[in-house]
């Protein structure tokens, strides 16, 4: 028997730019359980990609028996276009999609006793609008997979054989010869699914880093990412994750410190490359195994000084865990709370139970101590939630220390908030919009992703949820980096920072209120309203129009408009500090306090000097690289020292300032020529590109240039 080909791919958009910047492990998973199983039985040529291009000349020439692709929202499209390509080519080739993007959810337990056959209808529609693949993974896919190629093999590679007699595959749905009718396979069960988080069996799989198979993804440019259990056992009806109720499948800490160690070797050395690692454990920290863990993962630290900084999602319970593997990671890990709604209404209609109020102030306080913050990740609009319970929930975020970041509600085709039912309970109504950076050209063709998201429900309406989305973007503009001084200066002058925001809010949503930060909060919101379309149909439309296309390509639209408007607000840092600075001294502190005013004026003066990226890129400085800035309280000596009382720093003091600008106008002209001749544009789109390669955005070149001081 000749070898069998199969090619795997995880496939990304190239458009403006990758659209993912992770390893892509999930078909490595996949890869090495197929090695694994038919070793002995029969010669395997298995490979891997993600890039697009790569994908279909791989495909044109080495003409696969197997083309396995993992299926997202973000690359469905183009998924469903490498099956028609590959068809085209060999219409014997076995084309397989696998991944959460397919409306059974979880699979066949939900299909089949389901009383809501519009479910079963979706499936089998969506199905027959994708007539290039052949089979659809629902189960976890490395066993399903594997069956469909273990079949394969048994018919000989032909997949007419394969497909003759109408026979399901076990964790796998696909449509009748007659295309009347849905096939679906029996659920298989997840690998390691044996009822004990301590049985580690899904090291029943090889790991894909140590085997070699994901060697060439570990070249810096990716964020590698790790896996030490999967599932999840809540069932929160915005997610697909837990919909099954599936139990936890984990891998040894022998194994994952061996993935560790041999990714560390091979990745901690490379210049400019990504330094920090990400779990993608649905509650990573849960587990006492996790604990123990972080014992593991500080020898590699140790080893190589990497990772230097570990992301992953918080879980629900066990707040002392997370603490613990804090500490003994030496405060190197950021949790994200993932709390979504603090509404008890919101929580009930979610099937979602977070910390009472008080065991989240009690786990703030523990990372107050160590000198760390929370952030937590919010949804709109979610059932139950009003714009004065959203409010609510922002200020005791806020006021407890946590940077709270606002997510859209996004119609998970897997999710049971994206069914039917839960549509109708809570008038729940949709738009579609452009995946941002889901686009892009392949072999003539252009292809968009179009995600369906939700902006209204029966108790926010549309205007509730641009209203509250506006409120997002200068919360979380305020939270960037450059702007920490003044949140210091505030917590010392017992500014409360909710109170700032809302009076930001409030001063620029007034009719009266005019100037760049206005035209600022005025084009997000108008942006946040343009980008929404009634249809898939109407959004494909638009975007494939060639003028629309090119502005595509250019960065001037489809971009994530929080991302960009942050880099825009970065911008116009000036305005906003004016702005800040107005409010402070006329709404929020008392106007005869003479000592207080002094304080602010001087800390003004400093922030904007030091920043001058807008006068810098207007060419306002030539000539002007060196000055004096003279100041009457040492706001700079007080910043990096941090100590009470501020009188005591209430003294008349001079700086030299520099800005390199033989440097700048290098960068410069290199932005420009890059990105464009609009200079707004062309800045927002090098700092918010930039910031998906650096975690920090104040390593950025240009803002080190802007920041130069002596």
């Amino acid at each position: 028997m000749k070898n069998l080909k199969v090619l795997l791919a995880d496939p990304r958009h190239t458009g403006l730019l990758t659209h993912s910047n992770y390893v892509p492990f999930g078909i490595g998973y996949i890869g090495s359980h197929l090695l694994k199983k038919l070793e002995n039985k029969i010669n395997i040529d298995l490979e891997l990609y993600i890039d697009p291009d790569e994908i279909f000349e791989r495909i044109e020439k080495w003409k696969p028996d197997i083309v396995g692709i993992s299926n997202y929202m973000w690359n469905a499209n183009l998924s469903n276009y490498i099956c028609e390509f590959t068809k085209k080519l060999n219409p014997n080739t076995l084309c397989v999609l696998g991944g959460p993007e397919f409306p059974a959810g979880s699979g066949a337990r939900y299909i089949k006793n389901t009383n809501e056959n519009k479910t079963y209808d979706k499936s089998f529609e969506y199905l027959l609008e994708r007539p290039s693949v052949d089979y659809f993974a629902y189960s976890d896919g490395e066993v399903a997979f594997t069956e469909i190629v273990e079949q394969f093999i048994k018919k000989k590679f032909s997949l007419n054989l394969l497909k003759s007699k109408d026979v399901p595959i076990k964790g796998c749905a696909s449509i009748s010869k007659d295309k009347k009718k849905l096939l679906v396979g029996d659920y298989i069960s997840r690998i390691g699914m044996d009822g004990s988080i301590k049985a580690h069996g899904r090291d029943i799989i090889p790991s894909p880093y140590t085997s070699g198979l994901l060697d060439k993804f570990l070249d810096g440019k990716l964020i590698p990412c790790f896996e030490t259990a999967r599932g999840c056992p809540f069932t929160c009806t915005f997610c697909d994750q837990g919909l099954d109720g599936s139990k936890i499948a984990s891998h040894s800490n022998l194994r994952m410190y061996e993935e560790l160690m041999y990714v560390g070797e091979k990745v901690y050395k490379i210049k400019n490359g990504f330094k920090h690692i990400e779990f993608f454990d649905s509650n990573w920290g849960m587990f006492n195994k996790d604990l123990e863990f972080a014992d593991d993962i500080l020898k590699v630290m140790e080893k190589y000084d990497w990772p230097e900084y570990i992301v992953a999602i918080a879980p629900k319970s066990n707040r002392d865990n997370i603490l613990k593997i804090n500490d003994i990671l030496k405060n190197r890990v950021g949790f994200g709370l993932s709390m979504q709604s603090l509404n008890v209404e919101t929580l009930t209609d979610i099937k979602r139970r977070n910390w009472t109020t008080q065991e989240y102030i009690d786990f703030l306080n523990e990372l107050k101590k160590r000198g760390k913050t929370a952030s937590s990740e919010m949804i709109i609009p979610l059932p139950g939630e009003t714009v004065e319970s959203y409010f609510e929930g922002q200020k005791f975020l806020m006021n407890n220390n946590v940077a709270p970041d606002t997510y859209t509600l996004m119609m998970l085709c897997g999710a049971e908030l994206g069914r039917d039912r839960a549509i109708k309970k809570y008038k729940m109504k949709s738009k579609f919009r452009l995946l941002p950076k889901g686009f892009g050209q392949y072999r003539g063709k252009s292809l968009l992703e179009i995600e369906q998201i939700c902006c209204e429900t029966n108790t926010m309406n549309f205007e509730g949820y641009l209203k509250c989305r506006n409120y997002s973007l200068l919360v979380r503009l305020l939270n960037h980096k450059l702007f920490e001084p003044i949140y210091k200066l505030t917590e010392k002058l017992k500014i409360n920072w909710y109170d700032l925001t809302r009076e930001l809010d409030n001063f620029v949503s007034n009719k009266d209120c005019k100037g760049r930060l206005k035209d600022y909060y005025n084009d997000f919101c108008r942006e946040s309203s343009e980008e929404c379309f009634e249809s898939e149909e109407s959004a494909k439309k638009f975007y494939l129009q060639p003028e629309n296309y090119k502005s595509l390509l250019k960065g001037e639209i489809g971009e994530n408009l929080s991302r960009k408007y942050l880099a825009r607000g970065l911008y116009i840092y000036d305005d906003a500090i004016e702005a800040i600075f107005y409010l402070i001294k006329n709404r929020l502190i008392d106007k005869n306090d003479n000592e207080t005013i002094d304080i602010l004026n001087s800390s003004k003066k400093w922030l904007k000097n030091i920043h001058m990226i807008n006068e810098i890129f207007a060419k306002k400085l030539e000539g002007k690289d060196k000055f004096d800035l003279k100041i009457n309280f040492d706001f700079p000596e007080w910043l990096q020292k941090n100590e009470l009382p501020l009188s005591k720093f209430k003294k008349k003091s001079t700086y030299k300032l520099s800005y390199n600008m033989k440097q700048v106008n290098n960068l410069r002209s290199l932005i420009l020529e890059q990105y464009g001749n609009d200079k707004q544009i062309a800045f927002t789109q090098y700092l918010s590109l930039e910031r998906r390669r650096y975690a920090d955005l104040s390593k950025s070149g240009f803002l080190k240039i802007c920041k130069k001081i002596f």
